[in-house]
Order: C-alpha cells, then structure tokens, then sequence
C-alpha cells in the first residue's frame, strides 16, 4: 500500500495561519504549537510539509508574492494602457483587502532579514514591481502619458497605492463614513492627469478600468 502524501491544503492552512500570527504578534508569536494547534492539527503537520517554523515563515513572503504576482498580472492587456494600468491598480487594492494578515506582513518589517537572505524572495518580490512598470510603460509608448523615468514613476504610483489602501485596512474610511472606492478612483485619476494625460482620456480610462474592477 502506497504512503499517503501529504495534504497540500495543511500546507495552506499553515502559510496563512503564520500570517495571521506574524501580523498580529509579531515573529515571536509564531510557534510550531500555535500554529498547528490553532488548525486543530499536531506538530508533526508542520514538519511534513516544512523544515521548521522558520521555513513556514519564508514561505509566507513567498506565498504572498505568488498571490500578489498573479493578481497584478491577471488583468488583460487592451487597446487602452491606461485602462489596464487603472485595472492593475484596482487588482492591488482587491489583493491587499482580501489577503490583510499577507500583505501586511508582505510589506512590514516582520520579515526583513529573510527579504535580504535569499535571493529567489527577492527576484519574486521585484517581479510585482516590474509588472507595475510595463504597464506604466505602455501608457508612455502609447503618446498617453509623458514619462522620463519609468523606476521613479513606479515608485510614485506604488506609494499612492500602498498608502491609500493602508489607510483604508486601518479603518479610517469606515469610522469617518467615506467610500474608499471614490478616493481610491480619485487617487487613479490624479496619478493618469500628473503623467500629462488628457482629462477626457482619462476619464474615459477610467470608466473602462471600473467595469473590469473587482467588486470589493
């Protein structure tokens, strides 16, 4: 009789049980007896699907750049750059809302040292970043927008985005009774105006990028 392999959605409840715990307790709080105790499992689940804690918590930066890779990259490409540029955008905030405990861990400083230890981390965490960039850069080879340094305009558009959907996850829009979606759409526009844009394009963009938008 064959072994029986190992169930690869343990190993997904690991990954984003360490999240949860790495985002709200920090590094320390991860223990291979919390983790598995909290998905009703024994320790021994850890050691079959990783080496250690150490390596469930790598495996976290991973599996959120996996993620975060595939819904920056899931939109199509169209006749309109700046209407797939605008949906790459929406794509970003639809992954930070629906992935929390991730992408603030993606993001925090809760995994710093390993971000500088293995150089594969790095390469997928740089390649979310180059999929921003090809974007912005159609819409310059297109005539739409006027761009001179592409890294610096991804470096703009990347804070405008991380920063509106921080505020947004910290509850802010909530507590005050603001839809975030309007900023969030507001943020897009001013980003397709401040790279030379024609308002009239980018308003017409714009419908176009809202229709193809996640819904949350």
């Amino acid at each position: 009789m064959s072994p029986r392999r190992p169930d690869p959605n343990v190993r997904l409840q690991l990954v984003e049980t360490a999240a949860r715990l790495l985002d709200e307790l920090g590094p320390d709080g991860v223990t291979a007896r919390r983790l598995t105790s909290s998905i009703g499992a024994s320790t021994q689940a850890l050691y079959t699907h990783f080496d250690g804690v150490d390596d469930v918590v790598a495996e976290v930066w991973r599996e959120g750049f996996r993620r975060f890779g595939a819904a920056l990259d899931g939109p199509a490409v169209t006749a309109d750059p700046v209407a797939d540029f605008m949906t790459q955008g929406w794509g970003y905030r639809s992954f930070a809302l629906s992935n929390p405990h991730l992408y603030r861990v993606m993001f925090g400083e809760g995994l710093l040292t390993m971000r500088h230890r293995r150089e594969e981390d790095l390469d997928a965490a740089a390649g979310t970043f180059l999929s921003l960039l090809s974007r912005i850069e159609r819409c310059r080879d297109a005539g739409r927008w006027q761009v001179d340094d592409i890294v610096t305009a991804g470096e703009v558009v990347w804070s405008t985005s991380h920063g509106q959907v921080s505020i947004e996850m910290a509850g802010y829009y909530e507590g005050v009774g603001r839809d975030p979606r309007r900023t969030f759409t507001e943020c897009l526009r001013r980003l397709g105006l401040g790279f030379g844009d024609e308002p009239t394009l980018v308003a017409s963009s714009l419908r176009r990028a809202r229709r193809r938008a996640p819904q949350n």
